[in-house]
């Protein structure tokens, strides 16, 4: 008997949390295999590349091996860069055509790229951290201008969600502490956060905001709101109130579209590249292709507007599409997505954190700076049980 693949693309968190939910559903179905495709071997947890990006952690300490949190008894996975999805013929083309996987479900998870919005220059001119090498490459970019001691050094933090209040805050650590360990004057650096909206962390409480402001100013960052990048040339953004900024070095995290693949392949996307789908996460034009993350334009049904585009939001989407693709395969009743209650944490320095809820719930300072810090475990957890947990922790209390 031939088996019908169920091709997951990406092994980000909707991703890893679909393939591991339909693989429980259907451990004891032989006419369907779970399919997983990515570029590398490991799954990254994204959320902690800023701490890679200041040595804050190793790179290893952020991504565990797809093989400790795969059951290989009907999960097959296949290491590629994904080219195209041909959704006519029900395949998966990679390594440019040279190999095809066929499909009868689909889940698309391939993450996000950074948005650059047209600027001119900004590209170019700008490190993301889109990846766990760019992570690595700030990390040394970041280390050899330090080196120049006898100028003052510009970083410059384009966005100001949640990714760049955590860069912001922690570069402010991380350069605090050189400063001290070096003998250097502090004034010898500078720190800005521009954000083009009124406000820090857009979509969250003006309480937060107006904390997350707070913390990183006495943190030395300079924070500008309210005004946005016209263009970047080497060493130089302009801004549209007309001022410039010299910078040493610019990291650029001010908005993430959907994976250029999916467009490419002639589905129906948004303006910033994510796929249409339905209440249920199915493409609006094929009821057995599902799209989760930074791939798909999911909407609270609420209020109608896109949801965060956050881990916890990726997981609930994975579950919701694992549970939707068994309904179509039962003929079972079908789940609707709904965000729930998600708690929002981000750190705004080493011992400084915010976390909202549903805007009901608010937690700052150091406790929501605890609670963020066990955020890691509670996924390590999820993914590979006690043993992937107990095993990181003690990788992580090893001396290096």
């Amino acid at each position: 008997m031939v088996r019908k693949n169920i091709v997951v693309l990406g092994a980000g968190y909707g991703g890893v949390r679909v393939t591991q939910r339909l693989s429980s559903f259907l451990l004891h179905r032989s006419d369907y295999q779970i399919v997983l495709i990515d570029k590398n071997e490991y799954h990254t947890f994204m959320t902690q590349l800023h701490e890679v990006a200041l040595g804050v952690n190793d790179y290893n300490d952020v991504i565990v091996p797809l093989q400790d949190i795969l059951d290989e008894r009907n999960i097959t996975f296949i290491k590629g860069q994904v080219h195209k999805i041909n959704s006519a013929n029900r395949e998966i083309e990679l390594e440019k055509g040279e190999i095809k996987i066929p499909f009868c479900y689909l889940v698309i998870a391939l993450g996000g790229e950074p948005e650059y919005f047209g600027i001119d220059g900004l590209e170019e001119y700008s490190t993301s951290l889109s990846s766990l090498e760019n992570a690595k490459e700030l990390y040394s970019v970041v280390r050899k201008e330090l080196s120049y001691r006898e100028k003052t050094l510009t970083f410059v933090v384009g966005g100001g969600g949640l990714t760049g209040v955590e860069m912001a805050g922690e570069l402010a650590c991380f350069i605090g502490r050189y400063a001290e360990e070096n003998h250097i004057k502090e004034d010898n650096f500078k720190i800005i956060l521009i954000e083009s909206a009124d406000e820090l962390l857009p979509g969250m409480s003006q309480k937060v905001a107006s904390y997350a402001r707070q913390s990183l100013q006495q943190s030395g960052v300079e924070v500008i709101t309210a005004d946005r990048l016209t263009r970047v040339t080497p060493g130089e953004i302009y801004l549209a109130s007309g001022r410039t900024i010299n910078f040493t070095t610019f990291i650029w995290a001010g908005g993430i579209r959907g994976n250029r693949i999916i467009a490419e392949s002639g589905f129906e996307t948004d303006n910033r590249g994510r796929m249409i789908v339905n209440s249920c996460l199915q493409y609006v034009k094929d009821k057995q292709v599902f799209a989760v993350g930074d791939s798909a334009l999911a909407k609270d049904p609420k209020t109608g507007l896109p949801v965060l585009p956050t881990a916890q939001a990726a997981l609930r989407q994975g579950k919701v599409v694992a549970e939707n693709i068994l309904a179509e395969i039962t003929g079972g009743q079908r789940v609707e997505y709904q965000p729930g209650n998600i708690l929002l944490l981000i750190n705004v320095g080493r011992k400084q954190g915010l976390g909202e809820a549903k805007r009901f719930f608010k937690i700052t300072g150091k406790p929501a700076a605890w609670l963020k810090k066990l955020i890691p475990m509670r996924y390590l957890y999820l993914l590979g049980g006690v043993k992937l947990l107990g095993h990181r922790l003690f990788s992580l209390n090893r001396p290096k």
